[in-house]
């Protein structure tokens, strides 16, 4: 058995017989386990709620038509209007629409500007959807009246051929016969709400995850810069190369990060494609802990170091939020990030995956380029 084998083996019986391997090994897949069940079911599932007010009398059909609409992503209540903007005010309801008592004599007169008001919360967030949806309602109603005028003033039509064209103008377009608006995300994805909804709690796990695996192989730098300051180590450098002594002892260590990165994921519902991305994923992160514990003093500042991955982790890619959404300037940064090729490889993007596996063989041909230098 070559003594790579040898070294192998004799690291992964040692990484067994620690506590903290074990703990590792189950502490990622229970607190993923954990975070999935501990979201709450209405923030996981339930669509966004809106209330409508509507006047005592003219407001049917605009109710009929926004109900329609009323789904998945939306839904839509009819209340008073105490009741809406005590839900509002709660943050229960994301907003409101409500209509003023003359709304059926402002649409014959076609008075539209203003028609609606727009109960928001200070943590209202789908307001401008929801506005444009009622707005859309609004325009289906007063649109055959419109058309109507239209032709009259222009002389196209008398008022005996409007009679007979009134069914035309009233019918609804079938999908072809529209214009329709396609919509994608900001990285270029076909935009479906619900498939994003589900999506989002899916990255969240995932992301943590990712993390949570950043933090283990960062500790997994510092125990192999500690053992290649080791005495026996120091000895046997010479002989075998660094890169030779370190590379056993780093697959004891990917191999149970590996395995708890799989149940974590496993346990949370993550996809196939989260999952073999793990892969490339631990590759790159791997190949960065073995530059860390090639240099003293790189991997002895892991511990001061070490709170902060968390926190940058989550600020510097997608998992929460889209800091480039709001601040373009660091757009670049956010998306070459390892937990954002991570996260988009997962999503069935595999050339984000390449990267990181290139990334990985990249680090590894420095280091052993490095070595030769040195020998």
């Amino acid at each position: 058995m070559s003594f790579g084998m040898v070294l192998l083996r004799e690291s992964l019986r040692t990484q067994l017989l620690r506590g903290r391997t074990w703990l590792l090994l189950f502490l990622l897949p229970l607190m993923i386990w954990g975070s999935a069940r501990l979201l709450p079911a209405e923030e996981v599932s339930t669509p966004v709620e809106v209330g409508v007010v509507l006047p005592e009398e003219g407001g049917e059909e605009f109710w009929t038509r926004l109900e329609e609409r009323s789904g998945l992503v939306v839904t839509f209540h009819q209340v008073d209007y105490p009741q809406a903007e005590g839900q509002v005010a709660a943050g229960r309801w994301d907003c409101a629409v409500i209509l003023p008592e003359d709304f059926l004599q402002r649409m014959e007169r076609q008075e539209v500007e203003g028609l609606f008001t727009l109960l928001v919360g200070p943590g209202s967030a789908a307001y401008p959807m929801v506005r444009e949806t009622a707005a859309a309602c609004v325009a289906e109603l007063i649109s055959p009246r419109m058309a109507g005028d239209y032709l009259l003033d222009s002389g196209i039509l008398d008022e005996e051929g409007l009679v007979q064209a009134r069914s035309r103008l009233e019918k609804v377009l079938l999908d072809q016969d529209r214009v329709l608006v396609s919509m994608e995300t900001a990285d270029g994805r076909p935009l479906d709400a619900i498939t994003l909804a589900d999506r989002g709690v899916s990255n969240l796990l995932a992301g943590l995850t990712a993390i949570l695996l950043l933090i283990w192989m960062l500790m997994a730098a510092m125990d192999l810069g500690r053992w290649l300051d080791s005495p026996f180590a120091r000895r046997l450098a010479p002989l075998r190369g660094t890169l030779p002594l370190l590379l056993p002892r780093l697959g004891a260590e990917l191999l149970p990060a590996l395995s708890s990165g799989v149940l974590a994921l496993l346990a949370a519902g993550g996809s196939p494609a989260c999952i073999l991305a793990l892969v490339p994923y631990l590759m790159f992160w791997g190949a960065a802990a073995l530059a860390l514990a090639c240099f003293r003093p790189l991997w002895s500042a892991m511990p001061a170091l070490l709170p902060f991955a968390p926190a940058l982790g989550l600020l510097l890619s997608p998992v929460l939020l889209d800091l480039s959404l709001l601040f373009p300037a660091l757009g670049p940064v956010i998306r070459w990030m390892p937990v954002t090729l991570y996260l988009r490889a997962g999503g069935g993007i595999w050339g984000d995956g390449l990267v990181l596996a290139g990334g990985g063989v990249a680090i590894l041909a420095l280091l052993t380029a490095l070595e030769r230098r040195k020998t």
